[in-house]
């Protein structure tokens, strides 16, 4: 009778330290719970961030684009655009024309195209600066 009393007594001791270390292990449970939801909460307001500073940022990049273009003619690349076209695009279109069709009289075209290459340095390339290109001088109050 001792031995069975003795062993559920140690029965129990087991029992009573199980169930404090699952009562520990729930603890740490709960706490671990609180972490992730609150780690879900900043997850949700930085999606929400980041939806709005995208929709910022796309907004700025719409306005920035429309003001390009509204105030192209202003900017330092307006200023050898025609120049550029010539020597990158200009020949190849007008091959294109004249293979598409033949009597197309494209001679005043072909004359603008040689008169901007009177504006081309050595090496064939647009004046950096545009300055003896009429194009890019001022408007004179007569005209």
């Amino acid at each position: 009778m001792a031995k069975a009393l003795s062993e559920a007594n140690a029965q129990r001791e087991s029992l009573m330290g199980r169930i404090t270390q699952l009562e520990e292990a729930n603890a740490q449970r709960e706490g671990l719970l609180d972490k992730i939801f609150q780690l879900e909460d900043v997850a949700e307001s930085l999606r929400s961030e980041n939806l709005s500073l995208k929709a910022n940022t796309d907004e700025a990049v719409k306005t920035g684009v429309e003001n390009f273009r509204s105030q192209f003619e202003f900017t330092s690349d307006y200023e050898n655009f025609q120049a550029f076209f010539v020597n990158c695009g200009a020949p190849q279109v007008l091959a294109e024309v004249k293979g598409l069709h033949p009597n197309l009289d494209l001679s005043t075209i072909e004359v603008d195209y040689l008169a901007a290459e009177e504006f081309k340095d050595g090496a064939g390339l647009p004046l950096a600066n545009g300055a003896e290109d009429p194009a890019n001088q001022p408007p004179t109050k007569g005209a």
